[in-house]
C-alpha cells in the first residue's frame, strides 16, 4: 500500500455521490455514482473502492475535504457526518468547500462569469455567481436560495450572459447558456483542487451549509 500525504474528498450534496483520493503524485482515484436518495448506502462502499483503486490504506489519509453544501439535506448530512467521523478517527483535519464553488471551479479558464445552480427541490434553487481570478474562481456574493424566476431575472440583468452550470440549471433554466451535462454535479476532483488552498479545521468545527430547513421539518410545521 502507498504511503505519503493523502487527501480524501467526499462530495454528496446532490443526487451524485463523489469520492476522490489524491496523493503525492496527484489524483489517484475518482468514483462518481448517481445515488438518488441512497447516499448512506452508497458512500461507504465508494470510499472503500476508491482506496482500493488508489492502492492506499484509509489510515494514510492526512486530511478530509468535504462538499459542505448547499444541497440535498440527506446527502449533506451523510457526507459531512462521514467526513467528520473519518477525520476524528484518524486524528486529521477537515477542509469544507461549498457545492457551488465546486460547480464553478472547472470553468475557471473560461474567462466568463459563471452561475452555479443546485436543485434545492420544492421548486427552488441554491445559487451563486463567480468570476475567474488569479487563483481560481472568485465569489461575487454569498450562496442564496431563490425561485427559478428570481434567478433567471438576476442573470438577465448581468452585462453579459453567464455560463450556467449545475443540476438546478438543467432542470429550471433550460434557456440559459448551459455547461455540458457531465458538469451538472460537484466534482470530487474539483473538491480536492479547491481544498488544497483552504484552511484546515478540526472536525467538530465543520457543519453543513443548509440555507433552509429540511423538507421533513417543514412538513411537520405545516400540520394543523
Amino acid at each position: 500500500m502507498s504511503s505519503g500525504d493523502w487527501t480524501l474528498g467526499v462530495a454528496t450534496s446532490t443526487a451524485q455521490v463523489g469520492v476522490a483520493l489524491a496523493g503525492p503524485d496527484g489524483v489517484a482515484a475518482e468514483i462518481r455514482l448517481m445515488a438518488g436518495r441512497r447516499h448512506a448506502e452508497t458512500l461507504a462502499p465508494a470510499i472503500q473502492s476508491a482506496t482500493r483503486l488508489a492502492g492506499v490504506d484509509l489510515g494514510a489519509v492526512r486530511r478530509v475535504a468535504v462538499d459542505a453544501g448547499p444541497g440535498l439535506f440527506t446527502g449533506l448530512r451523510v457526507g459531512v457526518a462521514t467526513a467528520k467521523a473519518i477525520a476524528s478517527a484518524l486524528g486529521v483535519p477537515v477542509v469544507p468547500c461549498t457545492s457551488l464553488e465546486l460547480l464553478a471551479h472547472p470553468h475557471r479558464l473560461s474567462g466568463r462569469t459563471v452561475a452555479a445552480v443546485v436543485d434545492a427541490r420544492r421548486g427552488q434553487l441554491f445559487w451563486a455567481l463567480y468570476r475567474p481570478g488569479a487563483d481560481g474562481m472568485v465569489a461575487l456574493g454569498e450562496p442564496a436560495v431563490a425561485d427559478p424566476a428570481e434567478v433567471a431575472a438576476e442573470l438577465a440583468r448581468l452585462p453579459e450572459p453567464p455560463l450556467v452550470t449545475g443540476d438546478g440549471a438543467r432542470r429550471y433554466l433550460p434557456e440559459a447558456d448551459l455547461a455540458p451535462e457531465e458538469m451538472d454535479h460537484p466534482s470530487p476532483v474539483a473538491l480536492l483542487l479547491v481544498a488544497a488552498g483552504r484552511a484546515e479545521l478540526p472536525p467538530e468545527k465543520v457543519s453543513p451549509v443548509y440555507l433552509r430547513g429540511p423538507d421533513v421539518r417543514i412538513g411537520w410545521e405545516q400540520r394543523p
